[in-house]
């Protein structure tokens, strides 16, 4: 599969143990709008959307493509509200990051801008393609990249 500006895309960072998951927007193939939750000083957070290097990265390693622009365009501001209605784990456990943004994909589901299947194929897709790209992480290669059977 190939990776196509303005589609969105579920992101995972190598770091130790599983994954880091986050929405990737993309804007071109440079960089993305990036949607995440992130762990500090005991407690989850959710950052402000930024713009995120595609390219060069060297903790990028997986891009799980969830939606094609090609059905429709999703905006920054969509990507927003949705992440914005999802709330943050209160636990402090590792891989809670990637329950929210299946929380995200549920709630542009339910705003009718995608069309997700089962949250829980998602969410084992992503582990599994997720787990095979380490050797990704270099900032010579481009992310991994493929087509979800669970979403669209």
């Amino acid at each position: 599969s190939s990776f196509t500006e303005g589609s969105l895309y579920i992101a995972g960072f190598a770091q130790a143990g599983d994954p880091h998951a986050g929405l990737a927007l993309s804007i071109d193939s440079q960089t993305c709008y990036l949607s995440h939750i992130k762990f500090e000083n005991g407690a989850w957070s959710h950052p402000k959307i930024r713009k995120q290097n595609l390219a060069n990265s060297l903790t990028l390693t997986t891009l799980l493509k969830i939606h094609d622009v090609s059905t429709s365009a999703l905006t920054q501001q969509q990507l927003g509200d949705a992440s914005d209605k999802v709330e943050v784990p209160s636990s402090s456990e590792p891989g809670e990051c990637l329950d929210w943004v299946i929380g995200v994909v549920q709630a542009l589901h339910d705003a009718g801008l995608l069309k997700l299947s089962s949250g829980g194929d998602l969410a084992r897709e992503f582990s599994e393609f997720a787990a095979e790209n380490r050797n990704y992480a270099n900032r010579s290669l481009f992310p991994n990249v493929k087509d979800s059977a669970h979403c669209e």
